[in-house]
């Protein structure tokens, strides 16, 4: 880490912010440049928190992002068709981020995918019932964002089913279980998506980001 940085973050933690003020008014434009750029490259890379990676494919969606950690990661206000009055259409957002390691390969390589967490059938029931419910799918590179995808929650139905019935037969669930990892890529929502899904964003050019994309992701991107 950045040692200006490192010893801003302690006098923020630890000194009133009128020191944090005048140590901040001390440096030079340059060192306030590099500072700044080492935080943003830290917090968008953070293993621990998708919280900026959320908001930045929250907002460049369009949608306001939701306070709290239960319920709904976002909302956008559309209009009711036939009247002036608008209604909130909420959405579910899954960043992905992927790093190159010490060695140079991936730490994974994207696949257009996300994970829900803890996931239950009653929980897929609320889903279903939530009217116009969207998922966001996006993906970053060493923190850097490659692609924002858009489309129902619908489109998860069939796969979110199946990995709730093969961990719950007959939807029959204990107090304190859960699907622990109810995850999905592309292939579960791509003919969906080309139907009623949206490319919010790719990055141009796709190319360079090319060995961090699974090839058949790779190939769906660059037809949407």
């Amino acid at each position: 880490m950045n040692k200006t940085l490192e010893h801003l973050l302690i006098t923020y933690a630890t000194q009133p912010h009128r020191i944090l003020a005048q140590e901040v008014n001390g440096l030079s434009r340059g060192t306030l440049e590099a500072t700044l750029i080492d935080l943003l490259t830290l917090y968008l890379n953070d293993a621990n928190s998708s919280t900026v990676r959320e908001l930045i494919t929250l907002r460049l969606a369009g949608y306001q992002p939701v306070e709290g950690k239960l319920g709904y990661n976002g909302y956008r206000m559309m209009a009711i068709d036939g009247s002036q009055r608008t209604e909130k259409h909420f959405c579910e957002v899954k960043p992905v981020n992927v790093h190159r390691k010490e060695d140079g390969s991936w730490s994974r390589r994207l696949n257009g995918g996300g994970n829900f967490s803890d996931y239950t059938p009653e929980r897929l029931k609320q889903h279903l019932e939530e009217p116009h419910l969207q998922m966001l799918v996006s993906g970053f590179v060493d923190g850097r964002l490659v692609y924002i995808l858009e489309f129902p929650f619908q489109c998860l139905e069939s796969r979110l089913r199946e990995r709730l019935t093969k961990r719950f037969p007959g939807d029959v669930r204990k107090a304190n279980e859960y699907l622990r990892s109810a995850s999905f890529s592309f292939k579960d929502y791509a003919s969906c998506f080309r139907e009623k899904g949206r490319l919010v964003y790719r990055v141009a050019p796709l190319d360079p980001f090319r060995g961090a994309l699974t090839q058949s992701f790779y190939e769906f991107l660059s037809e949407l």
